[in-house]
C-alpha cells in the first residue's frame, strides 16, 4: 500500500515574504528569530568558529547521472549499464577513469566496479583524482526507506512516499527542503535561521542568491531572507542615481515613527536596501583590489564570456574574497544552472551543458584556491532526479531521457572526504531491485540525509538536524559507517 505524504503548495505568505530584494534586505534588519528552542540550538554552537560557507549548485531539470558517472571494466553493473541505457551508452573509450580510492557499495550485493565520468568533465575527473570531489551515489527525495515491493503494491504494508514524484517543481521544493516540510521552507533558509550566532552583520543577509526566488533559502519565520545579485553581481536599484537618489534619501529622513505604518514600512525596506547595496559594493570592491583576477582565472578554466553558470560562481567567489566587508561567518549562496530536461538529443545537449559546468566549477575552485578559501567553502551539486536510464527513442542523435527518481550528487572543497563514492549506487537491472519502471530507481538515501551532513560541517550539531530535516527519524543516521554516506573528512 502505498501513501503520498500529501502535496502542500508553497504558502502565499512565505511567498510573498522572499519575493522582493527590498524585502530581503529589510526583514534581516532584526536578525533575531524570536522562537526560544531556534535561539538555544543556536547558542549551543561555538560561534567563536572560522569562516565557513556553503555554495549550492541547483542543476535544474534533472541531471542524466547515469552518464555523469558511468561503470567502467566488465563487472555485472557495466553489463547492465551496456544493456539497458542503449543509444544513450558512452563507450569505455569515451569515459574517464577516475581513481576510486574506495570499493563501490552496489545494491544487491552485486560486485563494485571501476568508473568514469563524462568525458567532457576533465577537471572533475582531476579533483577527484586529487581527493578533492566525492560522489554520492543514488540519493533522491525520500519519506522514509521504500522497496519495490511496496512501491508496486506487492504488500500491504503502508509506505509514505513523496508528493508528486517525477514532477519537477514537486521534486525541485523537495530535493531543496524537506519532502515533510509542506514547502514551508527550504533547508538553505532553516540553517540560517539556527545559524544566527555565526551571522552577526544585522543589515545584510547570510543567504546570497545567484538564482531570484527560489525554495532552498526561504525562512521559517521569515526574518532572514536571501538578498538577489545577478549573474554578474549587484543589480542596482533602478531610477535611484544621482541627484534622485539624494532626494530620495533626504525624503526618508523626514518620516519619522509616527507615520503610517505603510510609509514607516516602506521606509525601513527602502533604507536597508541601500545599505545592504553599498556593503555589497564595498565587498566586490575588496575583491577587485584583492590581486586575484578573477576574469583570468575563469578564462584559463574554459569558461566563456557569456557564461551564466560561469558568471555566477565569479560572482560568489568575489563575495567570498570581499566577505571583510559584510562580516556574516555563515552565508549560504544558491546557484542554479539550467538545461538539464532533455527529452531529445539528449547526448549532444548533455555534453554541452557538461562542458560548461566542469569549466565552471574549474573556474570557481581555482579561485578559491588562489584567494586561500579553499579549506572555507563546501560546493554541494545535485539535481531534483536523474534521467530515466532506457532511451525513449532508438535514434542516438535524437533520442532523450525522461523523468526519473534518484541520481547521483557531488560535492567538492579541502573539507571534502574526496576520491570515493558514498552511498549505495543501483545495480541498473530493470524489472527488479530498484527498479519501478524504464531504469527509475529507488533513493537508497535520502536527499535530507546528504544534506544533513553539510548542514553539521555548516555548525549545527548532530542532535539539532531533526529541526531542519525531520524525516531523518525514519532513517539510519548519515554519520554511522554502516550508512556509507558520510563525505566529510573525519578530523
Amino acid at each position: 500500500m502505498v501513501k503520498d505524504c500529501g502535496s502542500h503548495l508553497l504558502s502565499r505568505r512565505s511567498f510573498l515574504r522572499g519575493t522582493s530584494r527590498f524585502a530581503i534586505a529589510s526583514a534581516i534588519a532584526s536578525n533575531s528569530l524570536g522562537v526560544a528552542g531556534l535561539m538555544r540550538a543556536s547558542q549551543s554552537m561555538a560561534s567563536t568558529e572560522g569562516y565557513k560557507a556553503l555554495v549550492f549548485v541547483f542543476l535544474n531539470g534533472g541531471n542524466d547521472s547515469f552518464n555523469t558517472f558511468a561503470p567502467l571494466g566488465s563487472s555485472a553493473l557495466r553489463n547492465n549499464y551496456v544493456t539497458n541505457r542503449g543509444v544513450l551508452g558512452l563507450s569505455q573509450s569515451e569515459l574517464i577513469e577516475l581513481n576510486i580510492q574506495n570499493s563501490v557499495r552496489v545494491f544487491g550485493e552485486l560486485e563494485s566496479s571501476s568508473f568514469g565520468i563524462h568525458p567532457e568533465c576533465e577537471h572533475l575527473a582531476e579533483m577527484f583524482n586529487n581527493r578533492e570531489l566525492a560522489v554520492m551515489c543514488n540519493i533522491g527525495n525520500l519519506v522514509a526507506p521504500v522497496t519495490r515491493d511496496q512501491y508496486m503494491g506487492n504488500t500491504t504494508q503502508s509506505v509514505s512516499l513523496p508528493p508528486k514524484l517525477f514532477s519537477h517543481s514537486d521534486q525541485q521544493r523537495q530535493f531543496q527542503s524537506e519532502p515533510t516540510s509542506r514547502y514551508s521552507y527550504g533547508w538553505g533558509g532553516r540553517l540560517a535561521e539556527l545559524l544566527t550566532s555565526y551571522n552577526t552583520n544585522p543589515l545584510i543577509s547570510p543567504l546570497i542568491s545567484l538564482a531570484g526566488l527560489n525554495p532552498f533559502q526561504v525562512s521559517l519565520e521569515g526574518e532572514i531572507n536571501p538578498y538577489t545579485l545577478g549573474n554578474e553581481g549587484i543589480v542596482p536599484l533602478k531610477r535611484f542615481e544621482g541627484a534622485r537618489s539624494q532626494m530620495v534619501t533626504n525624503y526618508m529622513a523626514t518620516i519619522d515613527e509616527n507615520a503610517h505604518l505603510m510609509a514607516q514600512k516602506y521606509t525601513n525596506v527602502f533604507s536597508s536596501a541601500t545599505v545592504a547595496q553599498e556593503i555589497i559594493e564595498s565587498a566586490f570592491s575588496t575583491a577587485e583590489s584583492s590581486g586575484v583576477n578573477f576574469d583570468d582565472i575563469f578564462t584559463n578554466a574554459g569558461v566563456e564570456s557569456d557564461s551564466v553558470i560561469g558568471n555566477r560562481l565569479k560572482t560568489v567567489a568575489k563575495m567570498i574574497k570581499g566577505r571583510s566587508q559584510e562580516s556574516n561567518k555563515r552565508p549560504i549562496y544558491f546557484v542554479e544552472m539550467n538545461g538539464f530536461d532533455q527529452h531529445a538529443n539528449m547526448l549532444p545537449n548533455h555534453r554541452n551543458r557538461m562542458r560548461e559546468m566542469n569549466a565552471a566549477l574549474k573556474g570557481f575552485r581555482d579561485c578559491l584556491m588562489e584567494q586561500n578559501d579553499y579549506d572555507k567553502v563546501l560546493t554541494y551539486v545535485g539535481s531534483e532526479f536523474a534521467r530515466t536510464l532506457t532511451p525513449n527513442g532508438n535514434d542516438p542523435s535524437t533520442s532523450g531521457s525522461d523523468h526519473a527518481w534518484s541520481g547521483h550528487a557531488f560535492a567538492f572543497g579541502d573539507m571534502i572526504d574526496g576520491g570515493k563514492f558514498f552511498g549505495t549506487h543501483p545495480d541498473l537491472a530493470l524489472g527488479s531491485g530498484l527498479d519501478v519502471g524504464r531504469g527509475r530507481f529507488i533513493p537508497t538515501n535520502s536527499s535530507s540525509q546528504c544534506s544533513a551532513i553539510v548542514a553539521n560541517w555548516m555548525g549545527v550539531a548532530q542532535s539539532d538536524l531533526n529541526i531542519i530535516f525531520p524525516s531523518l527519524q525514519n532513517f539510519d543516521s548519515p554519520f554511522d559507517e554502516q550508512t556509507n554516506l558520510n563525505f566529510i573528512k573525519v578530523s
